[in-house]
């Protein structure tokens, strides 16, 4: 996780419940690391493309938004 989270450092500067959950949300922070990796390993082993979540394939209409917004824009 940190290099400065060594052993002797969190006992010395965390109650046993900080030092526990410190462990606990180490241990799931790899465990999704994980799962990210073997998924984009496996959709690229079974040759998926790789989609956009964000792109929806819609254009913005820029026409449409410097008619609304040209003379508001400002520049440099």
């Amino acid at each position: 996780m940190y290099s400065w989270a060594t052993p002797s450092h969190l006992l010395d500067h965390m109650s046993t419940d900080q030092v526990m959950l410190y462990y606990e949300k180490g241990i799931h922070a790899v465990e999704m690391q994980a799962r990210v990796f073997w998924g984009v390993l496996g959709d690229a082993l079974n040759g998926q493309e790789k989609v956009s979540e964000t792109d929806s394939g819609d254009r913005p209409d820029l026409k449409r938004f410097y008619e609304l917004y040209g003379n508001k824009i400002k520049r440099g």
